[in-house]
């Protein structure tokens, strides 16, 4: 009856930490499924930091000129290059360090060393430049001349606001002095707004 009953208790105890075991198993299966989801392995190679919840912000005097946010960047050190993913940029205006502009993009790439960037889009969606005033300027490309503080843009690009409607072939915007001009096939529709 003894050896029974002490038969019974090591089966009972061996089965709960098999249990145990096999759910720190599963559980820990299931978290590393879903790192890897967020972030495949065959993207990780090459890149010396792999950032969630990216964000990097250039400052003058104290004031901050522009923030640069991601939900994910890939940073290459030897390049001075970010890559990054669903992107957002503010640029503030320096006098009254009130937002300016903003630009939503889907992807971009940094330069770390002189803070230039470039930020695109595929298929149907654009990159969006957002003023405060609302107009909006969009495009398949833009980039940034940080010592210009100047954005580009080479290929189509269509404003819209108060019922206006421009179009036209590459864009120049001083952002110092707050002007922004097309560059080539300029066409205005107005309409209601």
């Amino acid at each position: 009856m003894k050896a029974y009953l002490m038969r019974s208790v090591l089966t009972v105890a061996i089965v709960m930490m098999a249990v145990f075991i096999g759910h720190r198993v599963i559980r820990h299966m299931e978290t590393k499924k879903q790192a890897t989801a967020i972030v495949p392995f065959h993207e990780q190679q090459g890149a010396d930091a792999w950032i969630q919840g990216f964000s990097y912000r250039q400052t003058r005097s104290g004031a901050t000129k522009w923030v640069v946010t991601a939900d994910q960047a890939k940073v290459f050190d030897d390049e001075h290059v970010a890559k990054l993913q669903t992107v957002k940029v503010q640029l503030f205006d320096q006098t009254f360090q009130k937002e300016q502009m903003l630009i939503t993009s889907e992807e971009g790439v940094m330069n770390t060393s002189n803070n230039d960037f470039e930020l695109f889009s595929h298929d149907e969606k654009k990159t969006v430049m957002t003023f405060e005033s609302g107009y909006r300027v969009f495009s398949d490309k833009l980039s940034w001349k940080e010592d210009a503080r100047q954005i580009y843009a080479e290929g189509p690009v269509v404003i819209q606001g108060d019922g206006l409607v421009i179009t036209g072939t590459g864009l120049v915007g001083d952002v110092e002095k707050n002007e922004f001009r097309l560059l080539n096939n300029v066409r205005a529709e107005v309409g209601s707004p």
